[in-house]
């Protein structure tokens, strides 16, 4: 099971030659240039360097964030077998993709049988795969038999 969050390091090259264009933009613009509201545009061109480099490190915070919420879950959540009771749609979908309202009878080697709510946001090509009857595999947190992560 692959859960890493890929990074696509040629796109922050292109936000570091941005950061880089506004800086020199910044430092080379006459001092008395003003943009169309009455601003320096000295100051404009820092922002955007300012906003861009943020915005830049909020990206790469969030993938090691990410990555390492997955590596955890990875590493300590158990393997249980799920049976699908009742799939529904929630009527949500993030990046055009379903988020799907499962509910599911989950027989984990730790905890006694349960049934679990869980909502989980599934490609819309992998939908066939969840059909209720199915038996699925989950990751279980240890230490509430009630979370679970569909893989």
């Amino acid at each position: 099971m692959a859960f890493r969050t890929q990074i696509n390091w040629g796109v922050f090259g292109i936000f570091g030659f941005l950061i880089l264009g506004f800086i020199i933009a910044g430092i080379l613009v006459p001092s008395g240039a003003e943009t169309d509201d009455g601003h320096p545009l000295n100051i404009f061109f820092f922002f955007m360097a300012g906003m861009f480099f943020l915005s830049t490190f909020g990206v790469i915070l969030w993938a090691t964030l990410s990555n390492r919420r997955r590596q955890r879950i990875e590493s300590s959540w158990y393997d249980a077998e799920a049976q699908i009771l009742e799939v529904g749609e929630t009527g949500t979908y993030i990046n055009n993709q379903p988020r799907i309202r499962f509910r599911l009878q989950v027989n984990s080697p730790v905890h006694p049988p349960c049934e679990v709510v869980h909502k989980q946001v599934i490609p819309l090509t992998a939908l066939a795969q969840y059909q209720p009857g199915r038996t699925i595999t989950v990751k279980v947190n240890p230490e509430d038999p009630e979370d679970i992560l569909i893989t």
